[in-house]
């Protein structure tokens, strides 16, 4: 969901984003929001350049490869966020001399990790660069990328032998097609895992990155993971019927008590919840419900550095929700809502679900 859109369901009456028509009712409060969405770099009447890279090829007997390897970093990514903390960071830096991304947290001393590019991503044109095809990275920064290179032009593998997604140098891709391709490369040259860096407000520089210097945090408690994973399902589970209620009451032409839906919201967030603010009490209702775990691709929980756990959903399309429960006199509560965790993470899908 769009980071303004979870903000306005939490009722901050000024989260609307500047470029939407936004209507509101005699109190202030808005009713209605219209945005036309875009690629970044691009107005709404603005056309998508043409293409003028070589489309990606289509993945052929590389498919089983690519399904390993994004298997492979959906659970590299679960251990960095578990052992490392990793996605809690505030902002990164990389420095192309020493080799390191350097991640920096609000709260605890910055975490700096070993790091190569695996190339490049610009949505205005949707291009991807390999590492070893930018002539501006230094050449001991593209030792993953060229790797995966060297295999597929040897041939000794049938499955990476000359095909042309490990060999051209720009192409032309999709967000998801491009993700196994980033896996691949840094399974195949021995990284821990990938890490997305977004630069100029859109353009993405992937890096594989290795983590087995860099310290492990303190053990999570294993009663507590699984108590908050409880917790936040059997939230979603009491939610999920009212959200239903009311979509159902809409799409029949009724007119729900949105109301009694509310309060009833309200309620089993009390329940739930700990906070001595409101800025989470439930103040409206929505479909596709948020609280519908099929609409989960990855869940986990892991521990938070600070105290308690994360308690993370990633959803078939697109977004996350990922709730904090700490121990409050006792007993697992939720806490919070982080809306910005985890931006350098990538998720690839399967092959097949692509296609």
């Amino acid at each position: 969901m769009l980071d303004w859109l979870r903000r306005l369901m939490a009722g901050d009456q000024s989260a609307a984003p500047a470029d939407a028509e936004v209507e509101r009712d005699e109190q202030g409060r808005v009713t209605r929001v219209q945005q036309t969405l875009s690629p970044a770099g691009q107005t709404s009447t603005d056309t998508p350049p043409p293409a003028t890279n070589p489309a990606l090829a289509p993945v052929g007997a590389l498919a089983p490869r690519l399904d390993a390897a994004s298997a492979w970093l959906v659970q590299q990514n679960i251990a960095l966020a578990r052992d490392h903390g990793i996605g809690l960071e505030e902002n990164f830096s990389v420095d192309q001399t020493t080799g390191l991304l350097t991640l920096h947290f609000p709260d605890r001393p910055d975490l700096s990790l070993p790091a190569t590019i695996i190339g490049s991503f610009d949505p205005r044109d949707r291009s991807f660069m390999w590492g070893w095809a930018n002539s501006s990275v230094h050449p001991e920064m593209i030792r993953d990328a060229a790797a995966l290179r060297a295999l597929a032009d040897e041939g000794s593998d049938p499955s990476l032998a000359r095909h042309p997604a490990l060999t051209t140098p720009v192409q032309t891709v999709t967000f998801d097609t491009l993700m196994p391709l980033l896996a691949l490369a840094a399974q195949v040259g021995g990284a821990d895992g990938v890490y997305r860096c977004i630069t100029n407000g859109s353009t993405s520089i992937f890096l594989a990155i290795r983590a087995g210097t860099a310290a492990a945090q303190t053990p999570a408690d294993p009663a507590l993971l699984e108590q908050a994973g409880e917790l936040v399902r059997a939230q979603d589970a009491e939610m999920l019927p009212i959200d239903a209620e009311y979509h159902a009451g809409k799409h029949d032409g009724g007119n729900p008590q949105m109301g009694g839906l509310i309060e009833r919201k309200v309620e089993i967030y009390h329940r739930y919840w700990a906070r001595e603010d409101d800025y989470w009490l439930p103040s409206s209702l929505g479909w596709p419900s948020d609280h519908d775990a099929s609409r989960h691709r990855i869940n986990f929980t892991v521990p938070h550095p600070g105290g308690g756990a994360l308690v993370v959903a990633v959803f078939k399309t697109f977004g996350d929700t990922i709730h904090r429960v700490e121990r409050i006199d006792g007993a697992p509560k939720i806490t919070d809502i982080l809306l910005d965790w985890g931006k350098g993470f990538v998720w690839p899908k399967p092959v097949a679900e692509e296609e």
